[in-house]
């Protein structure tokens, strides 16, 4: 709910205004249904329906109910800029054979409360994705047709909450269709404000990883071959973040922002996510060698 007007603000601002809007509520209990049925009530391009399920689930009722063809994606909470809707449709306007748009992400400066998030801002490229051939799309900048989603079986439904957009566009990019990329077709997301939060939002990332059984970290594949013990694959995996997040143009944008406690924190913040993130891949991998099968066995890496 807190997120709910500036993201319907969002749109409505759009340069070009969607077609239709689709959302599925889980059926929340903070007022956003009610806020949601309302809007609809007022606009009929927004269409609200309700059904219970973790995210993906949702994702693919609102497509398989969306009436046009090409399906614009992202998530509620982000901030959108004004021109991505316009930025994402452009491609298929201007070659009928594109049928996947893969848009453009950064960090939402206005999130940065702390020096836990400075710090991630500093390491993460000052926030910026700009994503080329290869890139692996998400759910909260791409466009596609239904008709390449009905054909890979649309997202996977068996994860328990993450990692349901990274197996589905890995599969879109195994089947070589035509993709566009729209670098002004730019969403925000903001970032959280505690080292805890950050933790817990790695060690989920890795849940979701490992159950779809993709990115599997260096040191997880050295501890299921029974090359390391467990203890020393999470200071391994901690300390292989830290050399990747780490970089001296990290520390450079810091210092040039004067910033010593982001400075401070980017090595104890690049290990804990490491760390929580090789716990979080165990418990995924483990419970999706069992419950997500489906999900593994739709890309050829798996298959293997």
């Amino acid at each position: 709910m807190r997120s709910l007007a500036r993201w319907k603000q969002n749109l409505l601002e759009q340069t070009r205004f969607p077609d239709e809007i689709v959302i599925v509520d889980a059926f929340s209990n903070d007022g956003t249904a009610e806020e949601l049925f309302s809007w609809a009530q007022a606009d009929p391009r927004v269409k609200v329906f309700q059904e219970k399920g973790a995210a993906a689930h949702g994702r693919n009722l609102a497509i398989a109910k969306a009436a046009n063809d090409v399906v614009v994606s992202t998530d509620m909470g982000v901030r959108l800029a004004p021109e991505w809707f316009a930025e994402l449709t452009r491609p298929f306007e201007e070659d009928p054979e594109v049928e996947l748009v893969i848009g453009n992400t950064c960090i939402d400066v206005e999130s940065l409360r702390s020096a836990a998030a400075r710090a991630e801002y500093y390491q993460e490229n000052g926030g910026f994705a700009n994503p080329g051939p290869g890139a692996v799309g998400g759910n909260r900048s791409s466009a596609y047709t239904k008709k390449i989603w009905r054909e890979c079986g649309g997202l996977p439904e068996d994860l328990t909450f993450y990692a349901d957009d990274s197996t589905f566009f890995r599969q879109l990019n195994e089947h070589n269709y035509k993709t566009a990329y729209a670098l002004g077709a730019m969403t925000f997301w903001g970032r959280p404000e505690k080292l805890k939060q950050f933790w817990k939002e790695a060690w989920n990332y890795g849940r979701g990883d490992g159950e779809a059984f993709i990115k599997e970290p260096w040191a997880f594949k050295q501890y299921r071959r029974g090359r390391l013990p467990w203890g020393l694959a999470l200071i391994v995996n901690g300390l292989r973040f830290m050399q990747k997040r780490c970089r001296f143009s990290a520390y450079v944008r810091a210092a040039k922002k004067g910033d010593v406690a982001a400075l401070l924190l980017m090595p104890i913040l690049a290990f804990g996510i490491g760390w929580k993130d090789l716990q979080g891949y165990k418990v995924g991998y483990l419970r999706g060698n069992t419950e997500c099968l489906e999900c593994r066995a739709r890309l050829q890496q798996n298959r293997n």
